[in-house]
């Protein structure tokens, strides 16, 4: 073998590792397009989750409400009316995803709050306990309602 021919051939051989070199980097980007996108959607998701598991919590919060308000446990629903309270405003994680809900929730803490100033005082608590009743429970169902409906969206493939 030649000189030239041996140089022809290295010249060759360059091209084509150049060429694979090219084809590779590319389908290293699409992976790793594939990947960033799936890794998004899987934060996605756990977010959903959490967000879920929140709302499930604060059911059980408004459920213990509505369980003092029944029982007629004045400083227990207020404690649990302040507790609620305090996480539904103060925890704005459920505003990640939550757009279309935004106003369900908005709604569900004007109730609460309606709800924590008859607990402010104890003549008006008993003044106004059927009608604390039904606005615990209408918090209670609205938070379970919204719980389910994020847990759903979360098993959408």
């Amino acid at each position: 073998m030649t000189a030239n021919t041996w140089s022809w051939l290295l010249a060759i051989v360059g091209t084509l590792a150049s060429i694979a070199g090219v084809v590779f980097g590319w389908l290293a980007w699409v992976q790793a397009a594939a990947a960033k996108d799936a890794a998004r959607e899987a934060a996605n998701a756990v977010r959903t989750r959490n967000l879920a598991h929140s709302f499930s919590n604060w059911a059980v919060d408004a459920r213990e409400l509505l369980r003092s308000v029944r029982e007629s446990h004045f400083e227990s629903a207020q404690h649990a009316a302040i507790n609620l309270l305090g996480a539904l405003s103060h925890n704005k994680g459920w505003q990640a995803g939550l757009q279309r809900r935004d106003s369900a929730v908005e709604k569900v803490v004007r109730t609460l709050s309606l709800v924590n100033t008859y607990l402010s005082d104890e003549s008006v608590f008993f003044d106004k306990q059927t009608d604390l009743a039904e606005d615990c429970q209408a918090i209670y169902t609205r938070l379970n309602e919204l719980a389910g409906s994020i847990d759903a969206q979360a098993e959408k493939p």
